[in-house]
């Protein structure tokens, strides 16, 4: 479950921000994630990880972004999802080359409700 850990790194990096600005509570995070996330995973992880910080009982909207991908050897082109990679690897259906894609793996913070 990759989704806990990249998810701990934004609490962190948020929380620190958060106690900076002297933000005591956050109504909604608004977050973009690759295609390699699983919406449901990110959210448990996120109230696992923000109990009893400002950011408890948040509202989570999750916006996808989806990766396509164009094949080097035989020039096959699709969109990525989850379901379609090996951890890190898309492999073409076309011709079988593997691929590591980076770009499916990202989560940005797009905004924050205070």
């Amino acid at each position: 479950m990759h989704e806990y850990s990249v998810v701990q790194q934004l609490v962190e990096k948020l929380l620190v921000e958060l106690a900076r600005q002297g933000v005591t509570s956050v109504k909604a995070i608004h977050v973009r994630c690759g295609s390699t996330f699983k919406e449901e995973p990110l959210r448990q992880a996120l109230v696992m990880l923000s109990d009893q910080t400002p950011l408890a009982g948040v509202e989570i909207v999750v916006d996808e972004y989806t990766v396509e991908h164009t094949c080097v050897a035989c020039g096959h082109t699709e969109t990525v999802h989850a379901d379609d990679l090996i951890g890190h690897l898309f492999v073409c259906p076309s011709c079988g080359t593997p691929k590591e894609i980076e770009e499916a793996h990202g989560l940005q913070l797009v905004g924050v409700t205070v």
